[in-house]
């Protein structure tokens, strides 16, 4: 998948609208609701073999969203006790709430003031299939990039239609 067909978004004086292609719907829906299984910790009902691949996979994964915020262990450590479960409760949270957003239609419309969600959501789903450091590729032969610089993309389709000034910055 290349850039979506169909991603439009106008911010209104409240609200957000996006018009999603209908290639665009399952893409996210599938994305944005395989982040929040990760990150719930839910455990796809499958043999012992698949469950321990799916736990491997999402601790990486989770080391990609909530990297360690500092070197020194005990105060990684501590940071995490403090506000591990909020960060991830609080993303997880966000998925629903723009996974929901999603008509059948393919339109979304969100308030301005939670716009947020949004952008963070689609940030956060791109690294399913990279690193942080990596934004994708919409151009790249590679699956794992392609669909990381999808979501890259649209992520910045948000942000330039809630700050246009932003869209003079150089997006590398």
């Amino acid at each position: 998948m290349t850039e979506p067909s169909e991603f439009d978004v106008v911010v209104g004086e409240n609200q957000v609208l996006i018009k999603l292609g209908e290639d665009v719907v399952p893409v996210l829906r599938s994305g944005i609701g395989a982040l929040a299984a990760y990150i719930d910790h839910a455990q796809p009902k499958r043999g012992l073999l698949e469950r321990r691949r799916f736990e491997r996979t999402q601790r990486a994964l989770l080391s990609r969203l909530f990297p360690s915020v500092s070197d020194y262990a005990p105060l990684a450590e501590e940071f995490d006790v403090r506000w591990g479960e909020h960060l991830r409760t609080g993303l997880f949270a966000a998925c629903h709430r723009v996974l929901a957003s999603i008509t059948e239609d393919g339109t979304a419309t969100y308030p301005l003031d939670a716009v947020d969600d949004w952008i963070r959501v689609l940030g956060q789903t791109r690294m399913l299939w990279t690193h942080r450091s990596s934004a994708g590729d919409v151009e790249s032969e590679d699956h794992r990039l392609r669909t990381a610089g999808v979501y890259t993309w649209m992520q910045q389709q948000v942000i330039v239609a809630v700050r246009p000034e932003l869209a003079e910055v150089a997006w590398t």
